[in-house]
């Protein structure tokens, strides 16, 4: 009698588990988007007056004693307490726990600017009863939230919270997600303090498994912007480049308010988002509407004076954007980026590009060398930084933010010209993953002319930073020579780490 064929069932097996691997990734890169991303709003007029750049900015002084300026999160705020009917923050990852590295130590003690802002929206609800808020964000904020926290006040108030579904969206790194959802993707129990490394960020050092099972890989929800009325009929907004979070609290960050028409896309944008997410508010989509129109009334009686436009842009609908303004300048125009990442080659090409018909480039990057308590490795902007210096033969200038423990995640790129400028402030990094809609972000684009207060700001405070113009020894960057990094050995590591989607954090 002849035994069981073991040996071909292992092989049927194995062929299963093949196909569905393969399968498996073919659909999370191909899959079909939901409605409300890779928005591309129109061109909208608006007034210069109506565009304010912020900032903040952590450095030290010569002594290393901490210096902070911070304008984030007073106008955040502001808006929230102007908003009479409806008010939309959509914040990344929110909460006020440490940072789970051992490196956590920082120059300054981390704001709790969530429970901040709980406080600010808990206010406004109670002076305002028919102020309508929602309230997205990055499914990490529930899995990292602390209990009671204040996303459970949020609620209790009868704030609608919504985790933003983000595995609607495509896989980067579709290969290595299918076989982690076959392999570890079910695994999803346990919940608190373990043994394995915390895959977020912020929390506890060690994590249960369950939470590895239910993260990695994720897309990120990190849109970080808030839509509100200003209590006169009129929409407001603002994007900011890091979350509402105490440990991104530390970091050096940019934001840009403005109002008017532009803010119609992206609001019914995270209308969309929402609903996607499991959020049924029909109620706050219909006042919405009403007052989109109120405003369109507004717009059309009101004369066009110191004219400027804005567009707001999401996911890759960002890159097409910037791809198209740096392509159209040439000798005499100048290009200024500050950027957490910048990796994404299609960028790196168009600013390679740039330099060669005579624009002036200059590149301000965090040196990636480490964030939210753990040690990173320099990847990408090192070496990336290295390839646009020797590609452009040192046309493409880099200085590099001088970080202490926390990182610059600043979103900026300003394109000057002889007659107007742009100026770009969102929450994108400059990689593969925000450009090519796989994670959730957002930018406000503004073209203004060149007296505009907004665009005096943004050039004074990347000016600052570059030349290092401060009083006291502050030495906000460095020369480019600090971090440079020629391997071709970590160039081709960042090339296959960036085709993967693979996460830099």
């Amino acid at each position: 009698m002849r035994g069981f064929p073991f040996r071909w069932l292992w092989r049927l097996l194995a062929l299963m588990f093949l196909l569905a691997w393969a399968g498996g990734g073919f659909w999370l890169s191909n899959k079909h988007l939901p409605p409300g991303l890779h928005v591309a709003g129109a061109w909208k007029s608006l007034r210069a007056g109506q565009v304010r750049f912020l900032r903040d900015i952590s450095a030290a002084d010569a002594t290393g004693a901490p210096l902070s300026e911070r304008q984030i999160d007073a106008e955040l705020h502001r808006m929230i307490a102007d908003a009479r009917e409806i008010l939309v923050l959509d914040t990344g990852l929110f909460g006020d726990l440490p940072a789970a590295g051992p490196r956590a130590p920082r120059l300054r003690i981390a704001p709790t600017v969530a429970a901040a802002l709980t406080d600010a929206l808990l206010n406004a609800k109670q002076e305002q009863p028919d102020l309508q808020v929602l309230l997205l964000v990055d499914p990490a904020s529930v899995e990292m939230s602390a209990v009671p926290g204040p996303i459970d006040r949020l609620r209790a108030a009868g704030i609608d919270v919504v985790p933003v579904a983000g595995t609607r969206l495509r896989e980067a790194n579709a290969t290595f997600a299918a076989f982690w959802l076959l392999c570890c993707g079910w695994w999803s129990h346990g919940t608190g303090a373990g043994s394995w490394p915390n895959p977020i960020g912020v929390g506890p050092a060690g994590v249960a498994m369950g939470l590895w099972g239910r993260t990695p890989p994720y897309q990120r929800s990190h849109r970080q912007l808030m839509i509100a009325d200003d209590g006169d009929g009129n929409l407001n907004g603002i994007v900011f480049s890091r979350p509402v979070n105490a440990e991104a609290a530390l970091h050096s960050a940019v934001a840009l308010r403005l109002s008017g028409g532009a803010l119609e896309a992206p609001l019914e944008s995270e209308f969309a988002v929402a609903q996607f997410s499991g959020w049924s508010g029909g109620a706050m989509q219909e006042r919405a509407q009403r007052l989109m129109e109120r405003q369109r009334t507004s717009l059309v009686n009101t004369p066009a004076t110191d004219p400027a436009r804005a567009r707001v842009d999401s996911e890759s609908s960002i890159d097409e954007t910037l791809i198209s303004l740096i392509g159209a300048t040439g000798r005499h125009d100048s290009i200024d980026i500050a950027a957490l990442y910048l990796s994404e080659r299609d960028l790196v090409r168009a600013l390679l590009d740039a330099a060669r018909r005579g624009a002036s480039v200059r590149i301000l990057l965090d040196p990636n060398k480490d964030g939210y308590g753990y040690e990173h490795t320099g990847l990408p902007n090192r070496v990336v930084a290295s390839e646009l210096v020797a590609g452009s033969d040192g046309a493409v200038r880099v200085r590099w933010y001088r970080t202490h423990g926390e990182q610059f995640s600043a979103g900026f790129v300003m394109i000057r010209g002889a007659s107007h400028s742009w100026l770009g402030v969102g929450t994108s990094q400059l990689s593969r993953c925000d450009l090519e809609d796989f994670n959730l972000a957002a930018d406000f684009i503004v073209e203004l002319p060149p007296t505009a207060s907004a665009g005096v700001d943004a050039m004074t405070w990347f000016d600052t930073l570059w030349f290092n113009r401060a009083a006291g020894g502050v030495e906000y960057t460095s020369d480019a020579d600090a971090y440079a990094d020629a391997s071709q050995l970590r160039y081709w590591q960042y090339r296959v780490m960036e085709s993967s989607g693979a996460a830099f954090d």
